[in-house]
């Protein structure tokens, strides 16, 4: 079965087809289209990937008598995208260019008060869309094993706590103060040598970027600054440790198998909560120090667990 999928979201957004993927494996022969970072992570996974921004894909929003784009694929069986297509200009455009296709345009995410997990959301579209899978058993496997763990035997795994304190809304981000006070909580509750802390900045934290150069001067945090594909691949499978937001990085994160605490502020934890074997949510609008001493407690009890990956 060849089938299109087309989800032109962000990281996080783009991670959320992962369940399905790997359970499509050696069913299907996907073509993903979507947006760089997140289709980079899924390249492996997938038959081929195309980048919706260089290719004209997003012609096919337009007006069919618009849109001249050809799009680089054929035979496909079934032709799923992910869009609002409040116009349907992308489901004439799709079902013109694949007259012999079963072609599905589906929400982005799922509907306002739907209480479903984003992932499941997807995996339970395309399911409707006809394709070989259990949506319930591809979530549940991504919460048994890490979906995006090297092939290899997994590394030994470092002391090392890696944080990220953004996110893609300033709405579900906490102050640098609250993030400094927990690096100085944790430290002294575990006693970690220099360097054993690694902050993960972008260009969304450039703003707040010298606050945290100003504490890393004693040689506590390591900063790193926007990193790529294989640097945070290979730091999240070594950390023993990931502390971030409601956000892709911490999707990433959970699905490369690190143990993570995820903190939500003002998203909804049952559609965004991170999936991996070993993910603790903190759910809090407020930061304190009370807060503080919570993420402290399941940091210590994540680094003294190590889970069972079948």
């Amino acid at each position: 079965m060849n089938v299109l999928i087309i989800r032109s979201g962000a990281l996080g957004d783009t991670l959320m087809l992962m369940p399905a993927i790997a359970q499509l494996k050696g069913k299907a022969r996907i073509t993903l289209v979507g947006r760089s970072p997140g289709i980079d992570f899924l390249r492996p996974h997938v038959a081929r990937c195309m980048d919706f921004e260089s290719r004209g894909w997003h012609t096919l929003f337009l007006d069919p008598s618009e849109s001249g784009f050809r799009p680089p694929v054929s035979h496909i069986d079934v032709a799923v995208a992910f869009s609002a297509d409040i116009e349907k200009n992308l489901q004439r455009n799709l079902q013109t260019l694949f007259p012999n296709s079963d072609v599905h345009v589906f929400g982005p995410f799922p509907a306002v008060g739907l209480n479903s997990h984003a992932a499941l959301y997807i995996a339970r579209c395309l399911q409707a869309a006809g394709l070989p899978l259990d949506a319930i058993a591809s979530i549940e496997a991504a919460q048994r094993q890490p979906l995006l763990a090297s092939p290899e035997t997994e590394e030994e795994r470092e002391m090392r706590i890696v944080f990220h304190p953004g996110s893609g809304s300033a709405k579900k981000n906490y102050s640098p103060a609250f993030w400094i006070a927990l690096l100085n909580a944790l430290q002294k509750e575990l006693y970690l040598q220099p360097g054993a802390f690694s902050l993960l900045l972008g260009p969304a934290e450039e703003d707040v970027q010298s606050t945290y150069e100003r504490h890393a001067k004693d040689g506590t945090l390591e900063i790193m600054f926007s990193l790529q594909k294989e640097a945070l691949t290979s730091l999240f499978r070594k950390a023993s440790l990931y502390i971030g937001l409601d956000s892709g990085i911490s999707h990433l994160a959970a699905m490369c198998g690190t143990p993570s605490i995820a903190l939500f502020k003002s998203t909804s934890v049952s559609q965004w909560r991170p999936l991996g074997p070993c993910v603790r949510v903190i759910n809090a609008e407020k930061e304190d120090p009370s807060l503080v001493d919570r993420v402290v407690r399941e940091a210590c009890a994540l680094i003294t667990h190590k889970p069972e990956i079948s």
